[in-house]
């Protein structure tokens, strides 16, 4: 090759690198642009989706119907998203009025769930603009925030009714009314041995339920008996261990077999069975078989003394576990199909036609009509509280939750059943001002959002959906009309976190040999519950009233 080829050859060779490098300078100028102006936009669609995420969090905690959005939902979105502190630079003006997709935000309410689109914000091209035919593009954001109810083991397999859906009152076997029960077999207090004194007949043998407002009307009762001059307390003591004694004055006179003493008000104000006895002059007892009862208030959940049971449990499928076991699955998980609210009941359910939706066969989220029967069955009762059942353990055989206890513990009661203490949580416990339990059932001022959101740790708290018209006689059909938060306990309506009251052994579970034969539980206003809770991931849809579970579904 001739030098003047050589040098042409050398020539071409350095302009096709400078070609080259030319076009890679585009390229990595390129590559740098796009690097820039895409963090740039990754920290505004960051901005924006914290943004949207907070202001959808906030907006459906404003609901107040399942669909569509109320005007406080729609407010509350916009100031969130037009908050000097929220601000993105770039961002569109808003306007949630339009449509989803557009610029400027779109806001739609749906299922109990807030649908948030933020405005767009521009991000402007750098040098990006080398490479492209546009100076800016626009990032967008979405959130979507759904209103849920605490978790669905809070609901059990049981019902109540309309007008007796407040207060103490007891779930109690179907062998018949408390009244016609024999006394417990054992007392506390007791002696080792008896006097000579025979209880024949208390008059009046019935005292009202306290008011709403815990109140109560003093009054007396006569105690008929046998060698009456000995006796100088009369006692009463209800079946699962509270007692109080009233003291006999003046004396009883040689021969005087009646004595007239005024009722305890705490026995007055603690709706249930009181059984009657005599300590004599030497401290001795009468003898408990010879006890008669002293009945506050009405027992029953039911109101018309129903012998044939005065609870009710509700038969529902579920889809896991052994069949036969549904009922003690249903206590210890919580009832499996969420149960809603009827939209109008009238009377008896027949049959499923819409709105009405029951469960027979198997689990149908939405369930509004309740397959009942009357009272408490025991041998279920024992598996779903106590012994447990296809593998899990029974509701009640756990330690004592946030150390409620009667200790300030994780202690469990200090009484069994079936060989197991339970759960030992007093519903004081999670009140977090000075509010009363009576307060938590009226539902008035003091007792308005009085409970911490621990009470829905406690395996004792519970739902119970509530009925119209009472199913007493047969299994029925009943729609749905409200549910009422409870907790298993005996504590008096009286008793504050500060001063818990007395309680007994196993902390308003009453049994036998043969296992829990009644549950004394106290039925409040849901207001008393706190306005929000913490997700925990088993929440079930918002039943439109009580604690706010607030979660980012989108």
């Amino acid at each position: 090759m001739s030098t003047r080829r050589a040098a042409r050859r050398s020539r071409e060779d350095r302009g096709a690198v400078a070609v080259l490098v030319a076009i890679l300078a585009v390229v990595l100028i390129g590559i740098g642009a796009f690097a820039v102006d895409l963090g740039q936009a990754y920290a505004k669609k960051s901005l924006l989706q914290t943004d949207v995420d907070v202001a959808a969090m906030a907006a459906a905690a404003e609901l107040t119907q399942e669909d569509g959005c109320n005007a406080e939902v729609i407010d509350t979105a916009e100031e969130y998203l037009t908050h000097a502190d929220n601000a993105v630079p770039g961002q569109y003006p808003i306007d949630l009025g339009g449509s989803a997709g557009d610029g400027d935000g779109f806001i739609s309410c749906s299922d109990w769930t807030v649908h948030l689109w933020a405005p767009a914000s521009e991000v402007e091209l750098g040098l990006g603009q080398v490479i492209s035919d546009s100076d800016s593009f626009d990032v967008a954001s979405y959130a979507a925030a759904q209103v849920g109810s605490p978790a669905a083991s809070g609901t059990l397999p049981f019902f109540g009714v309309q007008g007796c859906d407040y207060g103490s009152q007891t779930i109690r076997d179907d062998s018949g009314s408390p009244t016609s029960a024999s006394p417990p077999s054992t007392f506390v207090p007791d002696s080792g041995t008896h006097n000579n004194i025979v209880v024949q007949s208390v008059t009046p043998d019935t005292a009202p339920s306290p008011a709403d407002d815990g109140t109560t009307t003093a009054m007396t009762v006569t105690v008929d008996g046998t060698h009456m001059n000995n006796a100088r307390y009369v006692g009463f003591t209800s079946a699962t261990g509270q007692h109080y004694e009233a003291l006999i004055s003046p004396v009883p006179s040689n021969g005087q077999q009646t004595v007239t003493v005024s009722v305890p008000s705490d026995v007055l104000a603690a709706v249930g069975t009181w059984w009657v006895r005599i300590k004599g002059s030497s401290g001795n007892w009468s003898n408990p078989t010879e006890a008669k009862p002293f009945q506050v208030g009405d027992d029953l959940l039911y109101c018309d003394n129903s012998n044939e049971g005065n609870f009710g449990t509700i038969d529902v499928p579920r889809t896991d576990g052994n069949a036969g076991n549904r009922l003690a699955l249903n206590m210890i998980l919580g009832v499996q199909p969420e149960l809603a609210i009827h939209p109008s009941p009238n009377g008896e359910c027949g049959g499923d036609p819409s709105p009405t939706v029951e469960s027979k066969n198997s689990p149908v989220d939405g369930t509004n009509c309740l397959l009942s029967e009357p009272g408490l069955k025991v041998s279920a009762t024992n598996d779903g509280m106590v012994l447990g059942a296809d593998g899990h353990p029974g509701r009640l055989d756990a330690d004592s939750t946030h150390d409620c206890s009667r200790n300030g513990s994780g202690s469990r009661t200090s009484g069994a059943v079936k060989g197991k203490t339970l759960n030992d949580d007093l519903l004081t416990c999670f009140i977090i001002n000075g509010a009363s339990i009576n307060d938590l059932v009226s539902g008035n001022a003091s007792g308005t959002h009085a409970l911490s959101a621990d009470i829905f740790d406690s395996p004792r708290f519970f739902w119970i959906p509530i009925v119209d018209t009472d199913p007493s006689n047969g299994a029925k059909s009943w729609p749905i009309i409200a549910f009422r938060p409870g907790f298993i306990t005996d504590q008096s309506l009286s008793a504050t976190n500060a001063a818990p009251g007395s309680i007994s052994s196993l902390n308003g579970v009453e049994a036998d040999s043969s296992g829990i034969r009644a549950l004394h539980v106290v039925l409040f206003s849901e207001d008393a519950l706190p306005e929000t809770a913490a997700a925990t991931g088993d929440e079930i849809s918002y039943r439109g009233s009580g604690t706010r579970v607030l979660t980012l579904v989108e």
